[in-house]
């Protein structure tokens, strides 16, 4: 059989053998295969066993992930090979034929005992064992029932750099939702948009701890592209700050990997109820080309408490609608009226609707009625400042509104010099177009 086997000197030697699952190796106790040493990452690479080869694929791990000697974050052991992590270095030795699955022992202590099945006659008799995880006990809103119209099926991405979480706890969902989950998968934040393009997807989970994207811009970029997708984070390295950040980038959900069966059922149950969660009374659709100022409007008549995050490519805002009022707004570094005048005079873009929180600051004050009408005029005002023609300079009159004018004759002299005298000696006139002698007279 395939096997891992610690040689580093002066360590207890360990093994663990390979089957046909992706296995995690680790310090922490919740990896297939602990080894305990300082250099070690809690959770520092993965392996699976392809033919004869060994498939492995580092974790982010704090020290390295060395295949033959070579720094790694993917690479293929041929037997014989080594692996080192960190400071510890184990042999890839195989065997004739593969071993049988492993799946992480923290995560499912027995998927068989998900899956409902018809006992033996003996097994009838036998006094019944305690169930760890029971798909029954689950009782999934979205389980088949015995008819002949088939189950609505759910698409679910899970999205994590460890494709032995991937798989485990992909099956497992998959068992307790009766098949009624699609199970799509993604390693990488590029596999994972390629899946939310090509896919109907309902449900997104995914890990922060991602290389190159890390979870939280991922979930940025999901929930600007595809705002109706439902988004939950589950990570094994949770704090407030990461809390606070992915429900404010749009979460619905922030929880912490499940680390035992029990840990398991509660958190398919939420994700399932999260699927499946729907407002009880009204309507629930997508209007297009709808305006803000009816979005505002259906807000403050039904007395809703919301926030309203509005943005396009050129800016994103909020508008605070409490108890039916308009309380604040704020776009950029504007606050107030000039930020809900702003907010306003998009002419395209998109919104969503967030529960409410108390605003930093109360910014604006009187009924939303004046304030959507106020607003209404500063856009006509701008807009027919934009659309006021340019005044063109006066043009001359035609040349033939004024009055011809009556040539005047012209007269032309000739002159003559006598010693200091100019003598006019001859005049032309043009009116009979002669030269007339002049009788020699002085000028």
């Amino acid at each position: 059989m395939a096997k891992l086997v610690v040689i580093t000197k002066g360590m207890t030697a360990s093994s663990h053998e390979l089957g046909g699952s992706w296995v995690t190796i680790g310090r922490h106790d919740s990896n297939n295969f602990q080894i305990v040493e300082q250099s070690v990452s809690g959770r520092h690479c993965e392996v699976k066993l392809r033919g004869d080869e060994l498939l492995v694929r580092d974790l982010q791990s704090t020290n390295g992930t060395f295949a033959a000697g070579q720094k790694i974050s993917e690479g293929v052991l041929k037997p014989g090979q080594t692996l080192r992590l960190g400071e510890v270095e184990l042999r890839f030795e195989a065997a004739a034929a593969a071993g049988t699955s492993f799946v992480t022992k923290n995560l499912v202590t027995n998927i068989a005992a998900s899956v409902p099945t018809k006992p033996s006659p003996a097994a009838e008799s036998a006094p019944s064992a305690p169930k760890s995880i029971s798909a029954a006990d689950a009782k999934p809103a979205s389980a088949p029932k015995e008819s002949d119209e088939p189950a609505k099926k759910f698409h679910v991405l899970f999205v994590d750099d460890s494709m032995a979480f991937l798989e485990t706890f992909g099956e497992l969902c998959s068992e307790l939702s009766k098949k009624t989950w699609a199970i799509h998968t993604a390693p990488t934040a590029d596999r994972a948009l390629a899946i939310l393009q090509e896919s109907p997807i309902d449900l997104v989970v995914l890990d922060i701890g991602m290389p190159m994207v890390d979870g939280i811009q991922l979930l940025g970029i999901i929930n600007r592209r595809y705002p109706g997708i439902k988004i939950a984070v589950m990570t094994g390295t949770a704090t407030e700050s990461k809390r606070a950040d992915c429900l404010s980038n749009g979460a619905e959900l922030f929880i912490e990997k499940p680390v035992s069966p029990d840990g398991i059922k509660v958190i398919f149950n939420m994700l399932n109820d999260l699927i499946l969660w729907a407002h009880r009374e009204g309507f629930s659709g997508a209007l297009r080309q709808v305006g803000l100022q009816e979005v505002i409007q259906m807000e403050c008549l039904g007395r809703h408490s919301s926030i309203l995050e509005i943005r396009n490519q050129q800016m994103r805002g909020q508008i605070y609608i409490e108890a039916g009022e308009i309380t604040h707004a704020a776009v950029g570094t504007l606050t107030g009226e000039s930020a809900f005048h702003q907010l306003l005079s998009m002419t395209g873009g998109e919104f969503q609707v967030r529960p409410f929180k108390a605003p930093p600051q109360r910014t604006m004050q009187g009924g939303w009625e004046m304030l959507l009408m106020e607003a209404a005029r500063a856009h006509d005002e701008e807009t027919v400042l934009l659309k006021r023609p340019v005044t063109s300079a006066a043009k001359p009159a035609p040349a033939e509104e004024f009055p011809a004018k009556t040539p005047q004759p012209e007269t032309k002299q000739e002159h003559a010099v006598l010693g200091d005298d100019i003598i006019v000696v001859a005049t032309y006139d043009s009116g009979d177009g002669k030269w007339n002698p002049v009788d020699g007279s002085k000028k």
